[in-house]
C-alpha cells in the first residue's frame, strides 16, 4: 500500500521536464500536419508505389519529416507537383543541391496515390483525424508559449540594490 502513495509523491519531485506534455519533436512541429504519422502501411500498396514510397520517404525526411506531406491537406497530382517544385527552389537555395527530378516524380506519383487512398476515399476518417491533429497542435502552441514564457521569466534579473554614488 506504501508504494501506491509514494508513486505520485515522486512525481511532484521530478525535475520539470520530466513533467512535459510534448517532446521536443512535438513541440518543433511547424504544422499541425508535422503531428501525424510519420509513416504509411503500403503493403497494399502496389509495389511500384512502394518502391515510390521508399524514394519519398529518403528525399522528403532530409529536410523534414515525412509527415508533413503525408498528413497535410494537398490531394491533387498538380497541387503535388506544386509543393515539391517548391520545396525544389528551397533546397536549391539553402543546401545548394537540389532535389533529383526522377525522385521528385517518384514522389509526386506516391503522394497523388495516397492521397486517394486515404484522403478522397476515407475522407471522413481524413477529416477526423485532422480535427485531432489541429486540436493536439493548439496544445502544443499553448505548451510552447508557456515554455518560452517561463524561459523569459528565467533570463529577466532583478536589479540589483542601490550601494551609494560610487
Amino acid at each position: 500500500m506504501r508504494t501506491l502513495l509514494v508513486l505520485p509523491l515522486l512525481a511532484l519531485w521530478a525535475p520539470a521536464r520530466a513533467q512535459e506534455r510534448f517532446t521536443a519533436e512535438q513541440r518543433a512541429a511547424r504544422f499541425y500536419y508535422d503531428l501525424g504519422p510519420k509513416e504509411v502501411d503500403t503493403a497494399a500498396y502496389p509495389e511500384k508505389q512502394r518502391e515510390n514510397y521508399r524514394v519519398f520517404a529518403k528525399t522528403c525526411s532530409q529536410c523534414h519529416t515525412p509527415a508533413r506531406a503525408l498528413n497535410a491537406p494537398i490531394v491533387t497530382r498538380e497541387d503535388w507537383r506544386r509543393f515539391i517544385r517548391r520545396m525544389y527552389q528551397r533546397t536549391k537555395v539553402s543546401a545548394g543541391s537540389s532535389i533529383d527530378p526522377k525522385a521528385a516524380e517518384a514522389a509526386i506519383d506516391f503522394l497523388a496515390y495516397d492521397a486517394q487512398i486515404r484522403k478522397v476515399r476515407d475522407k471522413a476518417g481524413f477529416a477526423a483525424r485532422t480535427q485531432e491533429l489541429r486540436a493536439l497542435f493548439a496544445e502544443v502552441r499553448r505548451e510552447r508559449s508557456r515554455l518560452q514564457a517561463e524561459a523569459d521569466k528565467k533570463k529577466i534579473r532583478e536589479p540589483a540594490p542601490y550601494m551609494g554614488g560610487r
